[in-house]
Order: structure tokens, then sequence, then C-alpha cells
């Protein structure tokens, strides 16, 4: 069962270098080229059009900016990411639990919040993270995780914080 799901994180990590490297090649270079023909036109508009088409030249930059950035995050794999959540935990120990590749971009965003409140707010030692099909648990020892519930909410998640003696447990739903 193990190496059956260490395979097919393999295949989903290949997958989605695959694609981004596709995506590279394709969409983000058009983007740069579209830009490109957008300056060369710039120079030749009269000057009362120009304005007008710096700032489609602007959104096609932003376009592009948005476009890596996804690239980025499509080559990011599962260790990679559990380093850097290890890093935002500063002194806590982290202990992951689950498949951090199943999760989603907007998952990820709340989790990196999560994992960074509770390593300035939590006095703990210890955050455990637990990933299921559409739930994240994410629990300390100490006080923390508390500020993410407007960040889950807009996302469309739904969040429950439990707190007691033995530390204090987030849940989120992601739809």
């Amino acid at each position: 069962m193990l190496l059956q799901r260490n395979s097919q994180r393999r295949s989903q990590s290949s997958t989605r270098t695959e694609l981004a490297r596709d995506l590279h090649d394709s969409l983000a270079q058009e983007l740069v080229a579209i830009g490109f023909s957008l300056d060369l036109l710039i120079a030749d508009l009269p000057h009362k059009y120009r304005s007008r088409a710096r700032n489609i030249r602007f959104q096609v930059t932003e376009a592009t900016q948005l476009v890596r950035k996804e690239l980025f995050s499509l080559r990011q794999n599962e260790s990679e990411y559990q380093s850097k959540l290890a890093n935002q935990a500063g002194h806590l120990a982290l202990n992951v639990n689950g498949d951090l590749s199943t999760l989603s971009r907007e998952a990820k965003k709340v989790m990196d919040e999560l994992v960074r409140n509770a390593a300035v707010h939590s006095k703990g030692r210890n955050i455990n993270l637990t990933v299921k099909e559409d739930v994240i648990i994410v629990s300390d020892d100490g006080q923390g995780l508390f500020g993410v519930g407007e960040l889950v909410e807009s996302l469309g998640g739904k969040m429950t914080v439990y707190t007691g003696a033995s530390g204090t447990k987030v849940e989120i739903r992601m739809p």
C-alpha cells in the first residue's frame, strides 16, 4: 500500500512537472511574445493612444507573472513544501500525517498561515498537521492557531477551533 502511494505521488509530481514545462513552453512564452509585440506597437502609435495601450501591456505583464507563479507551484513537490512548512514552524517540531501533495493552492495558503500563527503565538513545542480527503487538521500543544478564520471563510471553507488543557486544534474543511 505504501509503495503504491509513493509511486502515485511520484507519478503526480512527474505529471505536474510535465504540465508546468508544457505551459511554460506554450502559454508563458506566448504571453511574453504578446508583450514584446505590444511594446513595438506602442512605439508606433500616435501619442493619444499610447496610455491605453500601455495599460493593456501592464495587464499582459501581470498575467505573465501570475502564470509564472502558478508554474512554480506546479513544480514544487511535497518534500519542498514540507521543508517550507518546517521553516515556517520555527521552534515548533513539525509532524505531518497525510499527503501534502493533495492540497490545493488555497488549502496550502491556509496551512501556511496556520503554521506561521502557531510558530508566533502558540508557546508550545509541537505542531501536528493531518491531511485527509477534504479536511485539514492542525493542532499544537500551546496556545496558538488563531486569526485564520477570515482567510478560510474567504476561500469558502469552514474552520472549527478546539482549545483545551492539552493545546489547540483547528479543523478546516475546504470546498
